[in-house]
């Protein structure tokens, strides 16, 4: 079956919108044909032109390239491409699969505001610096200060990071993906400003300070978000100056200093000092550990500081970093439940979309779209949450 509303003359063209689509997400023919279960020669014809996309095809084609139909096919309008911090998001390069489920998540959430008529007013603010080289510390922990006055985080919490994020006009969602090293991905499409969050089973101390992370992003490296994934690999330094931002923003230093002084915790080994920190500002103890070192309350250096997390969990040998954080965090204490499901489940509850339509926004399948769609339908339902 040929493209719906292609004529012959057509498939040229949409050949080489598909190329280019392919080719901006740094995808190679033969990534895209194993994702839709074709042989490469079958992309190759269809970029060519010399065989059109059957309509089934295409759809498979426009998911995998986090495309619409309507881009390919030519009519979707102008709109511009999503940019991506590719400077510090070294693993984005390497990985065309996650640039296009923020490309498919980026056009889902902008189609159910349209859908909806919700707006998200954006209270973000970029921080300018006088200078063009490396930021100081003072200047990060004065932009980082800055959202957490505007974002609310002192009352909401950092276990509910996406209602914090949503609160200065950044959407926020949780996908799952197996890519390695990567635990946020922020992205700016026009005026939408998304955080994606690697919902982890564990060590959900780690997606927090992604979230905080992937904020100092859009407030302090505003110029690294681009379209071009090539280009002068400088992240060791973004991405220190980002986890910075997260530090200050998730513990400030006159907060620990306070609590430091008032309980007396100089005078107990660092890992119980740490240990009471932790019950405090619910963050990892690797984030605690940086925010006192950089205020000079304690000089243990990092490998000792390992040992003795080590020692007191009666850890021996080698041991993964989710593995080393003492009293970890229930998974259950994040709050997963985010505006882009609840717009969603309105939308469906008001009949505006159907449950089809639910599975296309949420990137299930139907079956699963019809299971969740049926809870909502309950008097005493709460929207169920799906990772992306």
């Amino acid at each position: 079956m040929a493209v719906q509303g292609a004529r012959p003359a057509d498939a040229v063209v949409v050949g080489e919108l598909i190329r280019k689509r392919r080719e901006a997400i740094q995808m190679s023919v033969a990534q895209l044909a194993k994702r839709i279960g074709v042989s490469r020669n079958t992309i190759t014809n269809y970029e060519s032109g010399r065989t059109e996309p059957t309509a089934s095809h295409l759809i498979a084609i426009g998911r995998a390239l986090g495309s619409s139909i309507g881009d390919l096919l030519g009519t979707g309008g102008v709109a511009h491409s999503p940019r991506f911090a590719f400077r510090s998001h070294a693993a984005l390069r390497k990985d065309p699969e996650i640039l296009a489920t923020a490309r498919n998540f980026l056009r889902a959430y902008a189609e159910i505001e349209e859908i909806t008529g919700a707006q998200l007013c954006v209270k973000l603010r970029q921080y300018v610096c006088d200078s063009d080289g490396p930021l100081g510390d003072r200047d990060i922990e004065t932009a980082a200060e800055t959202m957490r006055q505007t974002c609310g985080l002192r009352d909401t919490g950092p276990e509910n990071i996406a209602r914090v994020l949503e609160g200065v006009g950044v959407r926020c969602l949780f996908f799952d993906h197996d890519s390695k090293g990567l635990d946020g991905i922020s992205t700016v499409q026009d005026d939408m400003l998304l955080i994606l969050l690697r919902d982890r089973k564990k060590n959900i101390e780690r997606t927090i300070f992604s979230g905080a992370h992937e904020l100092g992003h859009l407030v302090l490296h505003p110029h690294l978000f681009t379209t071009d994934a090539e280009g002068e690999d400088t992240s060791q330094a973004y991405e220190k100056e980002a986890d910075k931002f997260a530090g200050y923003f998730l513990v400030p230093s006159d907060e620990l200093l306070r609590v430091w002084r008032e309980e007396r915790l100089d005078r107990l080994p660092l890992f119980h000092s740490l240990l009471l920190l932790k019950r405090v500002f619910h963050v990892s103890f690797h984030c605690l550990y940086r925010r006192v070192v950089d205020l000079g309350l304690s000089t243990v250096e990092y490998p000792a500081f390992i040992v003795t997390i080590k020692d007191q969990l009666g850890i021996h040998g080698k041991a993964a970093m989710e593995d080393l954080e003492p009293e970890p965090l229930e998974p259950e204490v994040l709050y997963r439940s985010t505006r882009f499901h609840r717009l969603v489940s309105s939308a469906f509850l008001q009949k505006l979309i159907s449950t089809t339509k639910v599975a296309e926004l949420l990137q299930i399948t139907v079956d699963e779209a019809v299971r969740i769609t049926e809870g909502w339908l309950r008097p005493e339902y709460e929207v169920e949450e799906r990772p992306v």
